[in-house]
C-alpha cells in the first residue's frame, strides 16, 4: 500500500481542523445564549486576531500580500461573516433533523469548485469513496424517521440550510485558494480582521453591547473557542496549502463527529445504529482515501 503524502497531509490536516472547529462551535453555541449571537461572533474574531497579531507582526510580507490579493482576502472575509450568521440562525429555526445533513453535504461544493477552477483531477476510485465518506457523515447526524424534506417544506430554515451548504463549502475552497497564494498564515489572519468591520454595524443594528453581559467566565470560554477556531483554520489552510484543496476539504467532513463524540463522553449519549454504521463509513472512507 502506497501512501501520497500530499493527500495524506491534506486529509489529516482537514480532519484536525474540523476537529478543532467542532469542539470550539460547541461551546459557541452556550455562550451565544448567554451574551448574544452578533457579540460572540465579534468578540470570537476579535480575540483570535488578537491571540495571533504578535506573530504577525515579525512577518514582512503583509502589506505586499494585501495589495497584490486584496480582492480576494475582503471577499474571504464577507463570506467568513456571512457563513457565521447563516450557519447558526439556520440552526437556530430549525428543523435541525433537516439542516444537518443538508449542511454535511459542503464538501461537494468545495470539491466541485476545486475541480472547475483548480483543475484539481480525482480517479474513478477517489470519487466512490468520497462518496461513501459524505453517505458516512449525512448518515451519522440523521436521525431514522426524522428527516423529510418534503413535509418539512421549503421554509426558512431549511432556505438557510440549503444557502449554509453553499456558503461554507464555498468559504472552504476560497480559503484554500488563498492560502495556497498568500501563504497559511496570512490567508487566514486578514479575512478574519476584515470579518470584525462586518460585525460591528451589526451589532449597532442588532443593538447589543458586547461587553454588558461579558463576565470572567464567559471571556474565558471566548477565549478557548477564539483559540481553537482560528488553530482549526490554519490546519485547514496549512493542508490546502501542503497538498490539495479538494482532500483538505473531505477530511473536514470529520465534523459532525465532534458533537456525537461529546455528547457520548460529556452526556453519557449512547450512539444509534445509524451512528455507529456512519461514523465507520466517513473514518474509514478517508483512510481509504488517504491510500489512494
Amino acid at each position: 500500500m502506497v501512501f501520497d503524502n500530499a493527500i495524506v497531509l491534506s486529509i489529516v490536516f482537514g480532519v484536525l481542523s474540523a476537529s478543532g472547529i467542532g469542539i470550539a462551535d460547541l461551546i459557541t453555541i452556550g455562550v451565544a445564549r448567554n451574551i448574544g449571537l452578533i457579540s460572540t461572533g465579534l468578540w470570537e474574531k476579535l480575540i483570535a486576531v488578537l491571540i495571533v497579531t504578535p506573530y504577525f507582526l515579525f512577518t514582512s510580507s503583509g502589506s505586499r500580500v494585501i495589495v497584490e490579493h486584496w480582492e480576494l482576502l475582503v471577499l474571504l472575509g464577507f463570506i467568513n461573516l456571512i457563513t457565521y450568521l447563516v450557519l447558526i440562525r439556520s440552526l437556530q429555526i430549525g428543523p435541525v433533523s433537516v439542516i444537518a445533513p443538508l449542511i454535511t453535504l459542503f464538501s461537494i461544493v468545495s470539491l466541485g469548485l476545486a475541480y472547475i477552477f483548480l483543475d484539481e483531477q480525482l480517479t474513478y476510485l477517489q470519487v466512490i469513496v468520497i462518496g461513501v465518506a459524505l453517505i458516512g457523515a449525512v448518515v451519522t447526524v440523521l436521525k431514522p424517521g426524522k428527516f423529510n424534506i418534503v413535509s418539512s417544506g421549503l421554509t426558512t430554515g431549511v432556505l438557510l440550510g440549503l444557502l449554509a451548504t453553499l456558503v461554507v463549502g464555498a468559504q472552504i475552497f476560497l480559503q484554500g485558494t488563498v492560502s495556497k497564494q498568500v501563504g497559511w498564515f496570512l490567508g487566514v489572519y486578514f479575512p478574519m480582521l476584515f470579518s470584525i468591520f462586518g460585525f460591528i454595524p451589526i451589532t449597532f443594528y442588532k443593538r447589543e453591547v458586547p461587553w454588558q453581559k461579558l463576565d470572567v467566565r464567559n471571556f474565558g470560554l471566548l477565549l478557548l473557542t477564539s483559540s481553537l477556531k482560528i488553530g482549526g483554520f490554519f490546519l485547514f489552510a496549512r493542508g490546502a496549502e501542503l497538498g490539495s484543496v479538494g482532500m483538505a476539504s473531505v477530511g473536514t467532513t470529520a465534523y459532525p463527529v465532534i458533537p456525537i463524540i461529546a455528547g457520548v463522553l460529556l452526556f453519557k449519549e449512547r450512539l444509534g445504529y445509524s451512528q455507529i454504521i456512519g461514523i465507520s463509513f466517513l473514518l474509514g472512507s478517508l483512510a481509504v482515501l488517504a491510500a489512494t
